[in-house]
């Protein structure tokens, strides 16, 4: 009769864990989604980082006061004759804050077949042991000058193959997209324009650009769920602010519900609101 007793109060013990357990698991959707949000603005503000990377250095590779000559050596090999270019942005061993608040250390190594504001040009880029405050980013961005669209605003193909982000605690988020990235302020100006004082505008000429992103994308969560992305309204991406400023994306991890991330109205902060159904929460976002 004891061991009857004792059989029935483990089997009750077992099922109050079973059901403890199963709450947890209906409570889960809700951090998953959380959680993917996150990577997946983690994933898309570095990616985005590397092509303004990319674009300032080939405008501004031989001016003692750019934002690379304080953190990195540029290198420029011709390949052709003259193009294409190969150039090396080497920010060094050692981690050095630009003047986005950023820490940067590794290489940038990417070939650009013309100049970056002319149709037709491309730039493949591919980081090279290449960190983001203590992230590493692996993988292949590829950008094409598309020329002016019906408004006159240029406009590029951008495409993200096998990228990878691994954070400080050794978490990977996988990252591919497929984006159209129009320039929609600040064209007219750049690393040479002169300002009204006859000098070089400098830096300002490029971090006063402004793109917007529309596409699709997908990836993986550092806890290995699989996840697409849509864009909604376009993002707004300002050279002047690490993190994008508007814009809506619809996030839809395997097995999950659909859940929105609005990235504000504009103001330059690292807030977003993710809202799936009737749950909303304010994230901060990483990197």
């Amino acid at each position: 009769m004891i061991l009857k007793y004792l059989s029935i109060t483990a089997i009750a013990l077992i099922s109050t864990v079973t059901l403890s357990c199963n709450r947890d698991k209906e409570e889960d959707p809700i951090e998953q989604e959380v959680i993917a949000s996150e990577d997946q603005a983690l994933a898309e503000s570095m990616f985005d980082d590397l092509g303004t990377q990319s674009e300032g250095s080939s405008e501004s590779a031989e001016q003692e006061d750019s934002n690379y000559a304080n953190c990195a050596t540029i290198t420029i090999d011709t390949l052709g004759s003259p193009w294409p270019f190969q150039i090396t942005v080497d920010f060094g061993e050692e981690n050095c804050t630009g003047r986005d608040g950023r820490e940067r250390r590794g290489k940038l190594v990417y070939t650009i077949t013309d100049w970056y504001r002319n149709e037709g040009s491309t730039i493949t880029l591919t980081p090279d042991n290449y960190y983001v405050n203590d992230h590493l980013i692996e993988g292949t961005r590829t950008s094409t000058n598309n020329g002016k669209n019906s408004q006159g605003q240029t406009n590029f193909t951008v495409k993200v193959e096998n990228g990878v982000v691994t954070t400080p605690d050794g978490e990977i988020i996988t990252w591919e997209s497929d984006r159209l990235r129009t320039w929609v302020e600040g064209e007219t100006t750049g690393f040479f324009t002169l300002d009204n004082n006859n000098q070089f505008m400098g830096w300002d000429g490029i971090t006063d650009d402004v793109y917007e992103i529309t596409g699709d994308g997908n990836g993986t969560t550092r806890n290995d769920i699989d996840y697409t992305v849509e864009i909604s309204t376009p993002l707004r991406v300002q050279l002047d602010c690490r993190w994008i400023t508007e814009g809506i994306i619809t996030l839809t991890p395997e097995g999950y519900q659909d859940r929105v991330l609005d990235y504000g109205d504009g103001e330059c902060d690292n807030k977003a609101r993710v809202t799936i159904g009737e749950y909303d929460e304010t994230i901060t976002l990483r990197g």
